[in-house]
């Protein structure tokens, strides 16, 4: 396999995650204090308009946050290099090294705008995390495409020596070239029960759950506000 190199910028799936708790609080507070607000001034309005604008609220306010908590994280470039078939990927102060036949799964998932590879090996998990929308601004359209030719650089020993997972839980599987799950085939392939679940079953589990969700929070503001 030719020598290459790879650059790009992204998080990691734990910086990622330290991102996403930092949001909570700020959209708990402005959440909850729209719905106050709201009701103090508007008392006989429908609850499901204060719940709609303070949903919008919450999420436009988060995703200001995000984007400025986002530049705050100066070293977000991935280095990969490959040398024959051992590759050595570097993120910040982490380097991993291995060889093309430790690898065991390969996840190449996402959207249009985002990029989930995980890169999964006898010893290591790689998460790498790119993306170039609202909820994910670590990255730009360029450092997308790096991303995608490293994947496509690997596809022919992918093809060769990986069997890819059937995804029943998921519309479509085209949205972007090489997205799936690729499994060694010395391993066998898993189905968790999200993986056998078809797209309208989890869609109406979401929205079940969502709505459960939303029952128990309107629950507690009731609770509240006919106490006080």
């Amino acid at each position: 396999m030719e020598n290459k190199e790879f650059r790009f910028e992204g998080l990691d799936a734990k910086t990622e995650l330290k991102l996403a708790l930092n949001l909570i609080f700020p959209g708990l507070a402005v959440m909850i204090g729209t719905l106050v607000l709201t009701n103090i001034l508007f008392p006989g309005i429908h609850f499901l308009y204060p719940l709609l604008f303070a949903s919008f609220l919450t999420l436009s306010v988060c995703v200001l946050i995000l984007k400025q908590l986002a530049k705050r994280v100066k070293a977000k470039e991935w280095v990969i290099a490959i040398n024959n078939e051992n590759l050595k990927v570097k993120f910040q102060n982490i380097q991993y090294l291995f060889n093309l036949t430790d690898i065991k799964m390969i996840k190449n998932l996402g959207n249009a705008g985002f990029r989930y590879l995980t890169i999964v090996t006898s010893k290591d998990i790689i998460k790498i995390r790119l993306g170039n929308t609202g909820l994910t601004p670590f990255s730009s359209e360029k450092d997308i495409v790096q991303l995608d030719k490293f994947v496509e650089y690997l596809m022919p020993y992918i093809r060769e020596n990986f069997n890819q997972k059937e995804l029943k839980n998921i519309i479509n599987t085209n949205i972007f070239s090489n997205f799936g799950v690729y499994v060694v085939k010395r391993e066998k392939i898993k189905y968790s029960i999200i993986n056998k679940m078809k797209p309208w079953q989890i869609f109406v589990f979401g929205i079940g759950l969502l709505f459960f969700v939303i029952f128990l929070f309107m629950q507690v503001l009731f609770y509240y506000f006919d106490n006080h």
